[in-house]
Order: C-alpha cells, then structure tokens, then sequence
C-alpha cells in the first residue's frame, strides 16, 4: 500500500512540474517576445538565479506586463530547459 502511495504522489509531482513548465513556457512566449526575439532569449544559458535576476530587470521594462508571479514562473521555465 505504501508503495502506491509513494508512486501516486510522484506522478501528481510529476504533473505539477510539467503543469509548471508549460505555464512558464507560455508566459515566456506571451510576454517576452513582445521585447526580444525568442531564439536569442532561449540560447541564453543561466540557472534560475541568474534568470532570477534577468526577468526582476524585465519587471521594470514591461510597463506592468509581466508581474513578479510571471517573472518567478518564467524564470522557472527558463532555467529548466535543457
């Protein structure tokens, strides 16, 4: 019974993740384009702290666009992808 458990709460934390990824995903190519082309943004390589850092700087440029929730979402997509 323990092992179900432990297998169920790993496909709902896969999910999530995935769920999280795809949202961040979406952000990314909603808002970001507006500004920067797409490819040159993805060729970027940083980890999260660095796109921390990169989409807090955007916050300021976006005219409220992007809001610090998108920001921590996009920078999540950003910085796991591989």
């Amino acid at each position: 019974m323990k092992k179900i458990v432990v297998v169920l709460m790993a496909i709902v934390m896969a999910l999530a993740a995935c769920t999280s990824m795809q949202e961040g995903k979406e952000l990314f190519e909603k808002k970001c384009v507006k500004c920067h082309a797409l490819e040159k943004s993805l060729s970027a390589t940083k980890d999260l702290a660095g796109w921390e850092k990169t989409t807090k700087a955007m916050i300021r440029y976006s005219d409220g666009r992007i809001t610090e929730k998108d920001a921590k979402k996009i920078a999540k997509y950003l910085a796991g992808r591989k």
